[in-house]
């Protein structure tokens, strides 16, 4: 054993380093760990003490290749220390010592294909498959199984060194071990999601407020990508959040939850209700949110669309409009092109000639110029009428009072029999008759 005071100087190789970490005073030990592999360590200890040797979780969590023959966990013991890091087990083998189906591999195994999230009780463990993280839990032991994606590796070394904290700590000594896991895993999902969904409010938020000042193509795009991104966040969050709401619909599931009660003496579900409900509550407050931000963006969308339309008819408008100013200036050559003819026309030596070709076509061009307004204003006021029938019609609405040949037309019209009675109600089914014809 090293004495105190003395000044330890290691002989060791350049290439290794060493620590000295001091513990309840019994117990002094030296890990060596060579500079080139920092995942195996040495450990020298006093001999009043003979600890078992501890696994350190790796910083830096590396994904794994799927494989149909084996299945690799990383196993915490019911003080929460790591016995085993990313160890194989034979599938067939795995399924028959912890009394699962082949179904249940799916739930587990490491893949890249996303599951549902299942919280799936059985009569001796609790198989959970939330977002990455994929476990089986049992009364005294926890199984965290690896992933084969680089995104998910990362967040579930960080969730490791949450779950090996959560199971050590001795102030929750008076909860179930089981609980203490199951809390430890919806802390990490919710505060998975809850990053997430910042993120996307971040994104989403700016976009929208830049699109009520401009409308610009970029922003637009910008918008339907993280508007998918959303989308595909809130279905995520909502199968969460089902999850959750089923197995707190299911009392028999909640009974089940109790593992390290072998007795099966409780009855009641209180402790496991709560744990699940503040979380479920949590949940669907996301959810809640995401949708928020996604009927905003469908509101926004929708007001985009209707600015675009509104740009488009004005440019439709004008168009007409300098279709209307062509057409009256096409009437107005028009006659002064017949008399450019080299023919002879008997006004070639008329004082009044020119004038009068000159008069009649601008005003022409003026007739038909106004005529084509008015009808384009007519078009313009377009109303829904029929408000009592079946279906709408788009009928013209005169403000003004109408014009002679109107009047004429309209009198002459009067005493022909009409097509069909004035009364309402065979009116109505007669339109109804003819919208169910033309379906």
């Amino acid at each position: 054993m090293l004495p105190l005071g003395r000044t330890i100087r290691p002989i060791l190789n350049q290439k290794c380093m060493w620590s000295l970490q001091w513990k309840p005073q019994s117990l002094r030990t030296i890990i060596i760990t060579p500079k080139s592999d920092h995942s195996s360590s040495l450990h020298a200890s006093s001999p009043s003490s003979v600890p078992g040797p501890e696994l350190a979780i790796p910083k830096i969590l590396k994904p794994i290749a799927p494989s149909d023959s084996y299945i690799s966990c990383t196993i915490f013991d019911e003080t929460g220390k790591v016995k085993e890091i990313s160890k194989k087990f034979p599938k067939t083998k795995f399924l028959t010592e912890n009394g699962l189906f082949p179904r249940d591999l799916r739930k587990i195994d490491t893949s890249t294909v996303d599951v549902v999230p299942t919280i799936a009780v059985r009569p001796n463990c609790i198989l959970v498959n939330l977002l990455y993280i994929k476990s089986i839990i049992k009364k005294d032991k926890t199984m965290i199984f690896d992933t084969s994606t680089v995104s998910s590796a990362s967040k579930l070394g960080l969730f490791m060194y949450d779950l090996e904290s959560k199971l050590t700590n001795k102030n929750s000594s008076h909860e179930f071990y089981e609980f203490r896991a199951i809390e430890s895993i919806l802390i990490n999902v919710m505060s998975s999601l809850e990053t997430e969904l910042n993120h996307h409010v971040d994104k989403c938020g700016t976009i929208l407020l830049d699109l009520e000042n401009n409308v610009d193509r970029v922003k637009l795009r910008d918008l339907l990508i993280n508007s998918k991104a959303l989308t595909t966040f809130y279905q995520k969050a909502l199968l969460i959040r089902n999850v959750l709401d089923e197995l707190l619909d299911n009392d028999d599931d909640l009974l089940g939850m109790y593992l390290s009660d072998t007795n099966k003496t409780i009855e009641n579900t209180d402790e496991i209700e709560m744990l699940l409900e503040a979380y479920y509550k949590q949940c669907d407050e996301f959810v809640q949110q995401a949708e928020t931000l996604i009927n905003d963006i469908k509101s926004t969308e929708e007001i985009v669309n209707i600015i675009l339309d509104a740009n488009r008819n004005s440019l439709m408008l004008f168009e007409l409009k300098v279709t209307i100013y062509t057409l009256g200036f096409t009437v107005a050559t028009t006659l002064p092109a017949f008399y450019g003819m080299n023919l002879k026309n008997y006004i070639e030596d008329s004082n009044f000639g020119f004038g009068g070709i000159f008069i009649l076509s601008v005003l022409g061009a003026m007739v038909i110029t106004v005529l084509n307004f008015k009808r384009l204003r007519t078009v313009q006021r377009l109303t829904m009428m029929l408000p009592n029938g079946p279906e709408s019609r788009l009928i013209p609405q005169h403000t003004s009072k109408p014009p002679r040949f109107g009047r004429l037309k309209g009198w002459l019209t009067r005493h022909k029999k009409p097509l069909y009675d004035k009364d309402p109600k065979q009116r109505d089914m007669i339109w109804r008759w003819l919208v169910d014809k033309g379906k």
